[in-house]
C-alpha cells in the first residue's frame, strides 16, 4: 500500500511543474524568429525606381508642356498672351520686310523705333482683331492694312505710316496719326473717308482717303 501512494505522489508532482518567471518558450522563439526573418526578406519599393519614375514622368510633363506652348504660339509671333493674342516687337530698322499676323487671332504689333518695319507693309488682314503701334521717324512707312472685329493704330514721328498710309476695313477702326507727314499718302476706312471718331491727325499727319500730298 505504502509503495502505490509513493508513487501516485509523484504522479502528481510531475504534473504540477511550471517554469518560472522569465523562462523562455523555445517554440515561441523559434515562431518570432523565422517571421522577423521573412519580413526583413521581404523586398520594399526600390527608392531608385521611384525616384527614376517620378523624374520620368516629371520631363515627359515639361516635354508636352513645351509642345504645346509652341503649337499655341505661332513662329511670326514674339510672344503670345495667356489669351491668345500674338505679340510682334520690331525695334528700329527690325522687320525691314514687313510683318504678317497669324490668321484666326488678336494681334498686336509694336514697331518702335526710327525705321521699325520700314520697308515692308505690316499686314494684320487675317486678325480678328489689331492693335498696332508705330512710332518712329518712318516707321511702317510702307503702310499697314487691318480687318477683323477692331482695328487700332497709332502713327507718331515724322512720316510714320507715311508712302503706304493706312487701310482699314475692320467693323470698328481707330487711327491716330501723330506727326510731320504721318499717314500722308491716305486714311481710308472701308474704303472710304474714316470719320472723326475713325481717325485723328495732329501736328501735320493725314486722316483723308485721297491722301494729304502737296
Amino acid at each position: 500500500m505504502r509503495s502505490v501512494l509513493a508513487a501516485c505522489a509523484l504522479v502528481v508532482i510531475s504534473a504540477c511543474q511550471f517554469q518560472p518567471r522569465g523562462a523562455v518558450d523555445e517554440d515561441a522563439t523559434s515562431s518570432d524568429d523565422a517571421a522577423a526573418t521573412s519580413d526583413a526578406d521581404e523586398p520594399a519599393g526600390d527608392a531608385s525606381s521611384i525616384d527614376a519614375r517620378t523624374t520620368t514622368d516629371a520631363t515627359s510633363a515639361t516635354d508636352a508642356a513645351s509642345t504645346t506652348d509652341a503649337a499655341l504660339c505661332p513662329a511670326a509671333c514674339t510672344s503670345c498672351r495667356a489669351d491668345g493674342t500674338c505679340v510682334i516687337d520690331c525695334g528700329p530698322a527690325q522687320c525691314l520686310t514687313g510683318v504678317t499676323c497669324p490668321p484666326g487671332r488678336a494681334c498686336e504689333v509694336n514697331c518702335v523705333g526710327d525705321g521699325a518695319c520700314e520697308t515692308g507693309v505690316v499686314d494684320c488682314l487675317q486678325a480678328t482683331s489689331c492693335v498696332i503701334t508705330c512710332s518712329g521717324t518712318d516707321a511702317c512707312d510702307a503702310g499697314i492694312n487691318c480687318a477683323g472685329l477692331t482695328c487700332d493704330v497709332t502713327c507718331m514721328g515724322n512720316a510714320a505710316c507715311e508712302d503706304g498710309g493706312v487701310d482699314c476695313t475692320a467693323l470698328a477702326c481707330e487711327i491716330f496719326c501723330n506727326g510731320d507727314a504721318a499717314c500722308d499718302a491716305h486714311v481710308c476706312c472701308r474704303g472710304d473717308d474714316c470719320d472723326s471718331n475713325e481717325c485723328q491727325s495732329t501736328n501735320g499727319g493725314c486722316c483723308a482717303c485721297d491722301g494729304c500730298d502737296d
